[in-house]
């Protein structure tokens, strides 16, 4: 079942302003990889991720489906004095992504499999991309997430074969909402 823009609009509209603010460890954990140049933070909800890439001197571009969850990011980054360019994506539908090619690009908690050639080509040569969402590896319970929202095991290595694996880990946390995550950080080889 695919959310439709109304249900991520409420969903970041009932949200506390001051809640989920909090950068994702996984990234916070890739810290020493930083360096200035520019960033795509791919579904960014709220942006809590992209007002910390802005805050580590990169030029972020954040997109999202949810006009409510952007206008919270622009706001906020507005409190900070941090320039954070936003665009509304359908990215299942009509998936105009920005012009890259990026330094950087993160994809945390959204899979939609047909973008990831997309944004593996959004990545410069010598970049890298930070990804981190659901995994079925350890199901314990029945999960509430759509199937098409969890990968397979050792799926997301399979994706980035060609590419330098800085760091993987796949179902050692456990996710809130059922089975565990895998997390990725590779860099685009230099050349094709």
């Amino acid at each position: 079942m695919t959310r439709t823009q109304e249900y991520w609009n409420e969903r970041w509209q009932n949200r506390d302003s001051h809640d989920g603010w909090k950068v994702d460890n996984w990234l916070l954990q890739q810290e020493e990889l930083f360096h200035n140049g520019t960033a795509l933070d791919v579904a960014c909800g709220r942006g809590r991720n992209a007002l910390f890439l802005a805050q580590h001197g990169y030029q972020v571009t954040a997109i999202d489906y949810s006009a409510i969850a952007l206008k919270q990011l622009q706001a906020e980054a507005q409190e900070f004095d941090l320039q954070i360019a936003t665009a509304e994506v359908d990215l299942e539908k009509q998936p105009q992504l920005p012009q890259g090619p990026f330094d950087l690009v993160i994809n945390f908690y959204y899979l939609h499999r047909p973008l990831l050639p997309q944004l593996k080509e959004l990545v410069k040569p010598g970049g890298l991309l930070i990804m981190r969402t659901f995994s079925e590896v350890i199901i314990d319970e029945p999960c509430c997430l759509e199937p098409q929202m969890v990968l397979k095991r050792e799926e997301l290595l399979e994706t980035f074969k060609d590419w330098q694996i800085l760091r993987y880990e796949e179902g050692v946390e456990t996710s809130k909402k059922g089975g565990t995550l895998v997390g990725l950080v590779a860099r685009r080889p230099e050349t094709a």
